[in-house]
């Protein structure tokens, strides 16, 4: 999800799913609040990257053993 944040005005919006969801919140945000002009600072708040590696250490060993077990499993179908 994204947010966008006005540091001028200090807040930020509420979260959004789309990209063109969150242009249409900084538009209206810089319409009503700055008259339609880019205020310093704005940011973009973007979601954070899923990383396998961020998993814990037992579930990293359950998704590796899960995923061999399936790939095992179709190639002795194949066979």
């Amino acid at each position: 999800m994204y947010r966008y944040r006005c540091v001028q005005c200090r807040t930020t919006s509420p979260p959004v799913l789309t990209r063109s969801a969150l242009a249409q919140e900084r538009q209206s945000h810089r319409v009503l609040k700055h008259g339609g002009h880019v205020p310093d600072g704005e940011q973009v708040v973007e979601p954070g990257r899923f990383s396998f590696f961020d998993l814990p250490r037992e579930q990293q060993v359950f998704g590796t053993l899960l995923v061999a077990a399936i790939v095992i499993g179709i190639l002795v179908r194949a066979l």
